[in-house]
């Protein structure tokens, strides 16, 4: 059976042995993974959430057609002279 335990990490361009850290340096790399780890959730997240804006949307344009609504003429600037 294989020993599946990390034993280098890679940061920065540098390769470091696990057993080489401090209990800071454990800590602070377990922080940035859970901040990564988050960063990938939210990412999901946003993409959820768009997927929904953009079917809201796309329900909004039919209902809009379906419901005859016509846009507002674009309003023109009344031009003074100096």
């Amino acid at each position: 059976m294989e020993d599946n335990k990390i034993k280098e990490i890679n940061f920065n361009g540098n390769v470091y042995a696990i057993e080489d850290l401090t209990p800071r340096a454990i800590e602070g790399f377990n922080a940035l993974f859970k901040a990564q780890q988050k960063l990938n959730d939210l990412a999901v997240e946003v993409k959820i959430v768009q997927g929904g804006q953009s079917h809201l949307s796309a329900e909004l344009e039919k209902v809009i057609t379906e419901d005859k609504i016509k846009p507002q003429p674009p309003v023109e600037e009344e031009k003074t002279e100096k």
